[in-house]
């Protein structure tokens, strides 16, 4: 009984002895991140007013409905981007249609239920994809697969 005593009172003293924890690192930690955040919202409008600023006499010149008017006539100064804004979108969309499902799926496949043997191999290769540049790729798609497309599969 005095042995666990003089314990209790040798734990007491070491608590009293030893300052309290110091939250200066998490608070400075907390204060940086909200700046970076902070930056990051003041960086996206500036952007947005630069792209403003540039496009100005384009805006005053033509005005907006060059978004929605698809007809393209250089001479009469009739510069219609619908037909170009609606293939970029539905491009990318496409493009997400096949490539999430596909992340997802391979994703799942080699954490969950891929046998060792065959992860390691499929990991690199996966791992060489993403360290290709994406200009490489479409190059590759340039180069490789137009031709390929417009002799082999459907020769019209």
């Amino acid at each position: 009984m005095a042995v666990a005593a003089s314990i209790a009172v040798e734990e007491r003293s070491v608590q009293t002895r030893m300052a309290s924890p110091s939250r200066f690192g998490d608070k400075a930690f907390e204060w940086l991140t909200l700046a970076m955040a902070l930056v990051v919202v003041v960086l996206i409008i500036l952007i947005g007013c630069q792209l403003w600023n540039g496009s100005s006499l384009a805006i005053r010149k033509f005005g907006f409905h060059f978004l929605t008017t698809s007809t393209w006539t250089q001479s009469r100064s009739n510069l219609g981007h619908c037909r170009f804004i609606y293939g970029t979108l539905v491009s990318s969309l496409i493009a997400l249609l096949i490539a999430v499902p596909l992340s997802i799926a391979t994703a799942a496949y080699l954490t969950e239920l891929a046998p060792l043997w065959i992860r390691q191999p499929l990991v690199s290769l996966i791992e060489m994809l993403a360290a290709i540049p994406s200009v490489i790729l479409g190059l590759w798609g340039i180069f490789v697969m137009i031709p390929w497309l417009r002799d082999y599969p459907f020769p019209c």
